[in-house]
């Protein structure tokens, strides 16, 4: 039998430990109803969110773009990542950036804004603020361009020299055959994509300079049904224009693989300006 004494003892344990529990217990869930009305919270507020301003999606706005309709696609991302990946004549602002030019911008045209996912507070708030200046015709891409490239819509990447797909995309020349070529009067659409300063330093004879990072906006220069060759000094640049031309739907583009620094070494022709 045991004594009395222990099993008061046994007892004040067992609801000392019941005591913990219930506390425990009551901690918990006091947390978990906290949480799951945050959640809902937040669910519905970016459900009001999501109401309040208008969107596209991934194959509206590719639709457009190829139809060449007047719109405004704003990328909000940092400018590094926009360098990288962009979708076709985008342009690159930060809100701040945004804000300071809508006074400058037509009200009666179209304007998208575009992140990495779908509504963003970015874009919330520079869609806020084209409200609240009068724009009516605004809208997000809906998933951003995640859902953009999952679609597999077109994008203007930078040109990575050590991607398979961007090398995929490049055919080359080298200065013996542009030579050659130029002798035999098959001279192809040349273009410098240095500076305009290196350029009028010296360049190929005949060739015109469109800088590195204003190709894509100028491609509509370049004429259709030529050989177009891309140089710069090392071949590097060259290779990069022609990954941005191919992604901008110009697939007739070689790059000069030695660049001009061997053109020079050969003693070729150059002009200077």
């Amino acid at each position: 039998m045991i004594p009395i004494h222990k099993k008061t003892d046994l007892q004040i344990v067992f609801i000392g430990f019941s005591l913990v529990l219930l506390v425990g217990a009551g901690f918990f869930m006091k947390n978990y109803f906290q949480n799951s009305r945050s959640q809902n919270d937040a669910s519905r507020s970016n459900a009001i969110q999501t109401d309040k301003f208008s969107s596209i999606s991934v194959s509206d706005l590719a639709k457009k773009i190829s139809a060449n309709e007047k719109l405004f696609v704003f990328d909000l991302r940092d400018a590094d990542s926009f360098s990288f990946e962009h979708i076709l004549d985008s342009r690159n602002l930060s809100i701040e950036d945004l804000q300071k030019i809508v006074p400058d911008l037509d009200k009666g045209r179209t304007y998208f804004f575009v992140d990495d996912l779908g509504l963003t507070p970015d874009e919330i708030q520079v869609m806020q603020f084209f409200k609240d200046n009068g724009f009516t015709d605004i809208a997000y891409l809906e998933g951003g361009l995640t859902r953009w490239k999952n679609e597999y819509e077109r994008t203007i990447s930078a040109g990575d020299p050590y991607s398979l797909v961007d090398q995929s995309k490049v055919s080359y020349i080298r200065s013996d055959d542009l030579k050659k070529e130029i002798s035999d009067k098959k001279s192809p659409y040349i273009i410098d994509v240095r500076s305009a300063m290196a350029f009028s330093q010296d360049h190929v004879v005949g060739a015109i300079n469109i800088p590195l990072e204003k190709l894509e906006n100028r491609r509509h220069e370049i004429p259709s049904g030529k050989k177009i060759v891309l140089c710069d000094d090392n071949g590097v640049g060259a290779f990069q224009g022609a990954v941005r031309l191919f992604d901008a739907g110009i697939l007739n583009i070689y790059a000069l693989s030695d660049g001009l620094n061997t053109w020079k070494q050969k003693g070729f022709e150059l002009a200077v300006d």
